[in-house]
């Protein structure tokens, strides 16, 4: 059954962005934020839970830079965090969210993580959960060079969604609408473009405070990581568990993101989280 929504554009931070929007105004607000992996799209990543969350909350599902309807844009002065944080805030302005409850999946989860820590909270973040995002450390060799193995073709989709979602069984659609969201101009040349590096410059990456600044949060943050998860390194979510009591972790037997895998599991944890105030039990 196809999930209910409706989609949307608004221009936000001076670039052409869509949207998902479903559930009730009045509900409270919860933003998702999208994985980042060739031809993902708001739909594709949360289509198997939006509905279920919709019962309860009033969802926005942004299409980030790059991605989908929205603009395919690259900056190569930043870091693809450092990129697309003030898009998302722009957006959260545009459609007049005062504050919300953020959830991520996998790139959406690390730019969700790194938006808690951003100065002067820029998304207005009341509660935060990242589905296998970590914000960039444990991120294991392997799964990010298997991530970038993508022309698009049907077989690098089903391969691509294997290895996401554990198994590309019973996703045929899934498969065949990633591909097709792969071939909209700008999209693979913008996932492509941040690994030209000019060849006459030896550029070394900045010092990186983020785990410094996660050590003092002040917002609550669930952390979820699939026991299977072949892209991430086991207990991550443990380890940045443990700079922070605001921080929580739990382990779910799922691939790298569960909210396509298993999603009822999913929506337990997300409305237990938000609604006992930003605990785990």
């Amino acid at each position: 059954m196809a999930a209910n929504f409706e989609t949307k554009n608004v221009v936000a931070g001076g670039f052409n962005t869509r949207y998902l929007e479903a559930g009730k105004k009045g509900q409270p607000i919860l933003v998702l934020i999208h994985d980042g992996a060739f031809g993902t799209t708001a739909e594709l990543c949360w289509s198997r839970v939006i509905d279920r969350l919709a019962a309860e909350y009033h969802i926005f599902a942004p299409e980030l830079l790059g991605w989908g309807g929205t603009d395919k844009v690259v900056f190569f002065d930043r870091s693809p965090y450092a990129a697309r944080i003030p898009h998302v805030a722009a957006f959260v302005e545009t459609v007049g969210i005062p504050s919300a409850d953020f959830l991520g999946a996998s790139f959406g989860g690390s730019l969700t993580m790194r938006a808690t820590v951003a100065p002067g909270n820029p998304w207005h973040i009341r509660r935060a959960i990242s589905i296998t995002g970590s914000g960039g450390p444990y991120r294991l060799q392997s799964g990010i060079e298997a991530l970038a193995e993508y022309t698009p073709s049907l077989e690098a989709a089903r391969k691509l969604t294997a290895l996401i979602a554990g198994s590309a069984d019973g996703l045929d659609e899934h498969i065949r609408q990633r591909h097709e969201n792969s071939l909209i101009p700008g999209h693979w040349e913008t996932l492509m473009a941040p690994r030209l590096r000019n060849p006459s410059v030896d550029r070394s990456p900045p010092p990186d405070p983020y785990l410094d600044q996660l050590a003092a949060t002040t917002i609550p943050t669930l952390l979820v990581e699939g026991l299977r998860d072949p892209l991430l390194e086991p207990g991550w979510s443990r380890k940045l568990a443990d700079l922070s009591p605001r921080i929580s972790a739990v382990a779910i037997e799922a691939g790298h993101e569960p909210n396509i895998e298993a999603p009822a599991e999913v929506c337990r944890l997300v409305t237990a989280f938000l609604n006992q105030g930003g605990e785990v039990t």
